[in-house]
């Protein structure tokens, strides 16, 4: 018997007109969810990677439920686990658990009970009579890597020491919020010109309304905003660069979009059209945060080896 594939060809199709009840469910999660994301940002620390890790924990169950519905099936207590110990890792390396920054003795125990967690988890699976063992066993590692994994660097970014750039500003928060306002700068333009703009598709096997000029138009607003705050003065030039600026938008822009191609093919594949009903009219966690799930352990990635 031929193993499950979560590869279903669907035929082109398009979201239909919102309905009133969702038009107002999306209005009142953005008048009071975007505040309370702002506090968070600002706040920082303990607060924002609470709210990280629920975010995270919420963005796994979801996937979780795609896979299930892709007819496989999902290691939900060893996942959990695992995205539990990832966010502990990468929260004690930025001093917010107890044994200061840096792999000290707690972060090493936690990759080392991650490890032996994944390992057991990989035993189980090739020993179960279902089909498809290593089908099942990648596509579970898969979601903790891409929702755990990729979410913890959200900590890092905020959380990260910057003081040996040299400038006198909490640029942890400044650059996280900026890389907050390019990802929604980028997918609000990419929506408006795409609707009104927009003839040839991009690529209609992940999501069949996305436009080329959407896209670039999203691409264009997510750099020229970058700069926007560079040479305004919200991203000071003494640490932050021209040529750095241009890369943070070219992340949020470019690798902002495939984030969301990555979850839009994803929920086309099981059929679905959200990965869940957390935020009235916007869906669920994973939808509301995919692009900024590409975008931050790429910028982070840039941040160690160009900035830190």
């Amino acid at each position: 018997m031929a193993p499950r594939r979560l590869d279903i060809k669907l035929p082109p199709v398009t979201d239909p007109a919102p309905h009133k009840d969702t038009i107002k469910g999306r209005l009142l999660v953005d008048v009071l969810g975007i505040p309370a994301l702002l506090i968070l940002i600002w706040l920082g620390g303990v607060y924002y990677a609470l709210f990280i890790t629920v975010l995270v924990l919420l963005g796994l169950r979801e996937y979780f439920r795609l896979i299930t519905q892709g007819g496989l099936t999902a290691r939900r207590l060893p996942g959990f686990l695992a995205a539990a110990l990832l966010l502990a890792a990468n929260a004690q390396y930025v001093g917010l658990l107890p044994g200061g920054g840096g792999w000290a003795t707690l972060g090493k125990e936690f990759l080392t009970i991650l490890l032996l967690l994944l390992v057991a988890l990989q035993i189980w699976e090739v020993l179960q009579p279902a089909q498809s063992p290593w089908q099942n066993l990648s596509v579970n590692l898969v979601g903790v890597l891409w929702v755990a994994g990729f979410g913890a660097s959200f900590i890092l970014v905020r959380s990260a020491d910057y003081s040996n750039l040299g400038v006198q500003v909490d640029l942890a928060y400044r650059l996280t919020m900026a890389l907050y306002l390019s990802v929604w700068a980028c997918d609000s333009l990419a929506y408006l010109f795409g609707r009104a703009y927009g003839k040839r598709k991009l690529f209609p096997a992940a999501s069949p309304n996305k436009t080329v000029v959407g896209s670039v138009a999203g691409l264009i607003g997510a750099v020229v905003l970058m700069l926007g705050l560079g040479y305004g003065g919200w991203l000071p030039g003494a640490a932050i660069s021209p040529v750095d600026l241009l890369v943070f938008g070219l992340i949020t822009g470019g690798i902002g979009q495939l984030g969301d191609f990555a979850e839009s093919r994803l929920k086309r594949d099981v059929q679905v059209k959200d990965s869940g009903r957390l935020l009235p009219g916007h869906g669920g966690a994973l939808d509301r945060f995919d692009s900024l799930l590409f975008v931050m352990p790429v910028a982070w990635l840039y941040l160690t080896w160009a900035l830190l």
